[in-house]
């Protein structure tokens, strides 16, 4: 099964979800992802993209300060 990303509310997901076969592996987030999980996405991606923690550092000394 390709992966999917379903949202909606809980009665059009525990439908959509039916249709998945009752051995199929599945993962499910319920509510909005919270800020931390934003952002260690982020810096996950950030990280793969060349981000060192030398420019990290730079970057947050610049929001800090307003530059």
């Amino acid at each position: 099964m390709e992966p999917q990303v379903f949202e909606g509310t809980a009665r059009e997901i525990r439908t959509r979800l039916a249709a998945i076969p009752d051995d199929e592996r599945v993962r499910v987030m319920v509510g909005r992802p919270g800020l931390s999980l934003v952002a260690r996405k982020l810096q996950g991606t950030a990280a793969a993209n060349g981000m060192t923690d030398a420019i990290h550092d730079a970057l947050l000394q610049s929001l800090k300060h307003d530059r």
